[in-house]
């Protein structure tokens, strides 16, 4: 879910995968910050892994998930207290069609947004990911099947009970056009090659983005 994460060897962007280097810049820039705010007074989630699966667990479990890593990270992508970017992995605890993961980018996306920006005034960036059940990749951390970053201002712009994969897809191409080289992307979906060529993708955006960069993700335990 961030940068300077594992290399996914297999994996394929939905759009540039220059757009998921973003986090850093804006974990590190102001562009997302709220104005006036430190990190002492923001309002951030829980650090403990457990105060998080404690909250989100509940949610995901009827997508038949479960929270596996959830952590607060900083600008030097280490847990901290004090981070300023929610990073949230869940994984299915039986099987787990590719309809479900395509759904997944907007269905499981809405058990967090807007929630965590309205809940939590000091994050200014969340992510989440879908990873394959560990029968299928047990690989500690395994790569992500999907993944939704968003920043603060980005997740203001989309009304997460309309909208849609297609749309999303759209988004995130748009997004990498908008900020080209001169900033980091503020929204991106990513969803694996292999689930780009399956019927489900094509049925909900249209035939697949191939041939593009491969998306990383850190390793928060």
């Amino acid at each position: 879910m961030l940068a300077r994460r594992l290399l996914l060897a297999c994996a394929v962007l939905v759009v540039p995968a220059a757009l998921l280097l973003a986090p850093i810049a804006i974990l590190t820039g102001t562009a997302d910050a709220p104005a006036g705010a430190s990190t002492a007074s923001a309002r951030l989630p829980p650090p403990a892994r457990k105060d998080l699966v404690a909250i989100f667990g509940p949610r995901v479990k009827k997508f038949g998930l479960r929270v596996t890593r959830a952590a607060l990270v900083n600008p030097e992508n280490k847990r901290s207290a004090k981070g300023r970017h929610l990073a949230i992995y869940v994984e299915p605890t039986g099987e787990y069609t590719p309809q479900e993961y395509i759904d997944g980018t907007v269905d499981v996306s809405r058990v967090f947004l807007p929630y965590v920006f309205r809940r939590w005034k000091g994050l200014r960036s969340f992510d989440v990911c879908q990873e394959p059940h560990p029968e299928v990749d047990n690989r500690h951390p395994p790569a992500p099947e999907t993944q939704v970053f968003v920043t603060r201002s980005a997740n203001a712009k989309i009304d997460w009970a309309t909208v849609d994969v297609a749309a999303l897809v759209a988004r995130s191409k748009a997004e990498v056009i908008a900020a080209g080289a001169t900033r980091p992307v503020k929204f991106s979906l990513y969803v694996t090659a292999h689930l780009q060529n399956t019927p489900a993708y094509s049925s909900a955006v249209g035939d697949p983005t191939v041939g593009q960069t491969p998306a990383t993700t850190p390793a928060y335990g």
